[in-house]
């Protein structure tokens, strides 16, 4: 009870939000970090940026207003880092061979067909054969050929080494060129959904208006998209506009490939409490980021429940911690990483941190997740035992005050909640620790830096086969490491087998390896709560990882 007392103090502290970074350059960077046990008591923090307030809409016009907490911090595709401000943005200015449409499906986008070249493959070269639309251009009226296909995948494979983006491209032998519109993608395993997630991952762009851009774009996006950026203030706001000069034909468009709105307007709050104003003054129609309490206004019965609607949904996205296990870390001993995840209360995290509005999670993936085993609910997953911790921590020669773990995190509020309750609950087994946060760019480019964190406080999208989500452990699909910041010849067998032969008992096997070596802790579901303006929002439509999709939206207005 009394840690539960401190525990809460957290969650009613004031002093949990963390600041927003300076963006795009990737310096400058605010940094919020207390050392347990004082968290609840003190913390340094920067004042927040706050949005721009929105210009009215011209007579006619028809443009979404959207509150979004993360920043792009660079318009770049194949820049490090895969943030979530990033790809919700890009995704409709940038196109990619398939679309991962809302509904889980795979779609054509630039791709016109694609089928395996049973022929050409093997069962460590599998090869498919990719034909694209004849009749692709960019926004500055580039063609899009073959040519430009393959120097994207190589672009961001190079780009990528060591980084995050690796593993857009992993399974990747070589691609080339077979016409003017057609190519060859080899991948080294014929992984379940494995070339589909690839072909919907990778944005391809004009080589030469990439060349010519001067900065990789990163300003300036020159894509296929159905939309333009027309301005971008760091930190604050980023306006799209449709584009009328949009290449694909009005009946073969697929969900974000649609133009339901003339303008798309996001702004960048981290403050839950800022965010429900700007909806009850009308600066904003969309927000996908509200806790309950706040979500509650809006609810029926809610102080602020005319003229909107909230959607509530289980998020398909799930709370996770990346553990550190290489030598640059404490929890390279592994009795040290058990003890940290025995330390760890998940029931109190959703008290804490979603007031009571979460689930539980047992594996690195969910029940959503293609190949999930519903046993592994029943099955020990580190639960909260804090004498096992103690005693991990006593065979591994450990005092308090041996070591300072470094908790990373990105400024978003649930994550920073997150990690400042797990600062308590460690120091309450007597482990020291201090919660370092970024704005979620720059977060993204220390997330495979091992000498950065100890522990990471991120996030992941479990729709698809969870053999898919486990390559971030694969250490083949990067240039050094895996997210645990290690090299593991048997996990990475399990992996390509289970990848491979979706057959339950491989997968299970690879399951319990990765959990006995606590590379990772799935921490808890999130209860999502989507709020909509209903004077302009009719019927809206969210992605796979709970964003908001405005050009399959439908509005007042269509």
């Amino acid at each position: 009870m009394r840690l539960m007392k401190r525990v809460m103090a957290v969650a009613l502290s004031g002093m949990m939000a963390a600041s927003l970074a300076a963006c795009g350059s990737g310096e400058g960077s605010s940094t919020t970090t207390t050392t347990a046990p004082a968290a609840a008591d003190a913390a340094t923090t920067a004042p927040a940026v706050e949005a721009d307030t929105p210009a009215p809409a011209a007579p006619g016009e028809k443009v979404v207003r959207i509150a979004a907490s993360s920043d792009p911090g660079s318009l770049g595709t194949f820049d490090e880092g895969s943030s979530s401000g990033r790809w919700n943005v890009l995704s409709y200015t940038y196109e990619t061979l398939l679309s991962l449409e809302p509904d889980g499906s795979f779609g054509s986008m630039l791709a016109k067909s694609y089928k395996k070249l049973p022929e050409k493959s093997t069962p460590t070269h599998v090869v498919y054969e990719i034909e694209l639309y004849d009749y692709i251009k960019d926004s500055a009226g580039n063609p899009i050929t073959a040519d430009d296909v393959v120097f994207s995948y190589e672009e961001c494979l190079n780009n990528g080494s060591g980084n995050q983006h690796t593993a857009l491209t992993g399974n990747m032998d070589s691609i080339e060129k077979t016409g003017d519109y057609t190519v060859e993608l080899a991948c080294n395993k014929e992984a379940a959904g494995a070339v589909e997630r690839m072909m919907s991952r990778v944005h391809v762009v004009s080589k030469k208006a990439y060349e010519e851009s001067g900065d990789c774009m990163r300003t300036q996006p020159v894509g296929t998209g159905a939309y333009l950026v027309e301005s971008w203030v760091t930190g604050s706001s980023l306006t799209l506009v449709k584009n009328e000069d949009y290449w694909q034909k009005e009946e073969l468009r697929g969900d974000f490939q649609k133009q339901n709105a003339d303008r798309i307007e996001y702004y960048f709050v981290t403050e839950a409490a800022q965010t429900a104003i700007g909806l009850e003054t009308g600066s904003y129609d969309v927000v996908t980021t509200l806790n309950y309490t706040n979500a509650a206004r809006f609810m029926e019965g809610g102080a602020s429940s005319e003229g909107f609607a909230v959607t509530q949904l289980r998020d398909s996205i799930i709370q996770q911690m990346w553990v550190n296990r290489s030598e640059d870390s404490p929890l390279h001993d592994l009795r040290i990483a058990q003890a940290v995840l025995y330390a760890i209360d998940v029931d109190a995290l959703i008290q804490v941190v979603m007031e009571g509005h979460g689930e539980p999670e047992y594996c690195y993936g969910s029940d959503i997740s293609i190949g999930y085993q519903e046993k592994w609910a029943t099955e020990p997953y580190y639960q909260y035992d804090p004498d096992k911790a103690k005693a991990l921590l006593d065979e591994a020669g450990y005092k308090p005050g041996d070591f300072t773990l470094t908790i990373l995190c990105d400024t978003d509020e649930v994550r920073s909640k997150t990690a400042q309750t797990i600062q308590l609950l460690l120091a309450d087994v007597g482990i020291q620790s201090e919660v370092t946060s970024f704005e979620q760019a720059l977060w993204n480019t220390y997330q495979t830096d091992t000498e950065k964190f100890d522990l990471n406080i991120s996030y992941n999208t479990t729709s698809g086969h969870i053999t898919a989500l486990w390559n971030q452990l694969n250490s083949q699909q990067y240039a050094e490491h895996n997210m645990a910041g290690v090299r593991d010849d048997k996990l990475d067998s399990l992996l390509d087998q289970a990848a491979i032969s979706q057959d339950p008992a491989d997968i299970d096997a690879a399951k319990q390896y990765m959990t006995e070596q606590a590379y990772h802790y799935s921490l808890f579901h999130k209860q999502a709560n989507y709020v909509t303006n209903s004077n302009v929002v009719r019927e809206p439509v969210f992605d796979t990882r709970g964003n908001f999709v405005p050009t399959a939206s439908v509005y007042t207005w269509n």
